[in-house]
């Protein structure tokens, strides 16, 4: 099986948000699934909802975009040597406070296209996958094709993932089915 790993209830959780929006006018935060050189290291915030009077708590893993996830230094500690195996952990600044952009670049085409649901323009609305093109020990991925908005893994990867962040009391991450747009 492949899943989906990312933010848990990110909107039970806070998330957040690039200070200077020219950082992420200039493609900082892509998800792309290339290696990134960050020339600073961008200043981030939790988003806040001028209407909510309680604010949602914070997670370890922490959502920012679609395609990426936001490590606190718990989640580094518990998660950071498997992950950085698939991927780079860029440094945040968030106040006195270091987080990790989790920019994965393990490239693995498995999306099969043509069994794929589209919708009207043609977009990807549902993944079908080739399985065979997955490896079988456990790995993060993104597949060329949705690599700016989804994060894969194998069986064997959310095994592993699942155990570190039990085993830390993780809270803000989950492997799950990928849900349809």
């Amino acid at each position: 099986m492949i899943w989906e790993l990312r933010c848990a209830k990110i909107n039970s959780f806070a998330s957040l948000v690039a200070v200077d929006r020219a950082d992420s006018r200039a493609g900082m935060f892509a998800t792309k699934g290339a290696v990134q050189d960050w020339t600073h290291r961008p200043a981030v915030e939790f988003f806040v909802e001028p209407r909510k009077k309680k604010q949602p708590p914070r997670a370890n893993v922490i959502h920012m975009k679609l395609g990426a996830l936001v490590l606190d230094a718990k989640a580094k500690l518990a998660l950071g040597s498997f992950l950085s195996k698939f991927g780079q952990l860029l440094e945040l600044h968030h106040g006195g406070e270091t987080l990790w952009f989790y920019n994965v670049t393990n490239i693995v085409p498995c999306v099969d296209s043509e069994k794929s649901t589209r919708d009207e323009n043609g977009m990807i609305t549902a993944e079908a996958f080739d399985e065979s093109e997955v490896p079988k020990e456990a790995a993060v991925f993104k597949d060329p094709t949705m690599a700016a908005i989804r994060i894969y893994v194998n069986d064997a990867g959310r095994a592993e993932i699942e155990r570190l962040a039990a085993d830390a009391g993780l809270t803000g991450i989950e492997c799950g089915m990928p849900q349809a747009f």
